[in-house]
């Protein structure tokens, strides 16, 4: 690509603080996007969810959302286990 073709994107990852906050963005997004549809994909409604968990439906919801970033390890392990999944961790080195 040339650099007459950049996109808006591109210019701005080239900022380490907008990358950074970029991936943290894109890393909570995967992580509500992902418990929404395991629990989708389980015929399961929040409430329903919510009682297999011992929370409330508001919780699950807060979880689904994106814009949530307090999640808690204990919770989405028992919100997967409760829609029958299986919670993987991965973990790797910056390239930058």
């Amino acid at each position: 690509m040339s650099k007459k073709h950049k996109s808006w994107i591109e210019k701005k990852l080239k900022n380490r603080n907008f990358k950074k906050k970029f991936k943290e963005e894109i890393q909570q997004l995967s992580i509500a996007e992902q418990l929404a549809k395991l629990r989708l994909e389980s015929g399961l409604t929040q409430a329903q969810l919510a009682k297999k968990v011992g929370t409330t439906a508001s919780a699950i919801s807060r979880y689904e959302n994106a814009e949530y970033d307090r999640y808690e390890m204990k919770t989405i392990r028992k919100i997967v286990e409760a829609c029958g999944g299986e919670l993987q961790i991965l973990i790797t080195k910056s390239a930058a």
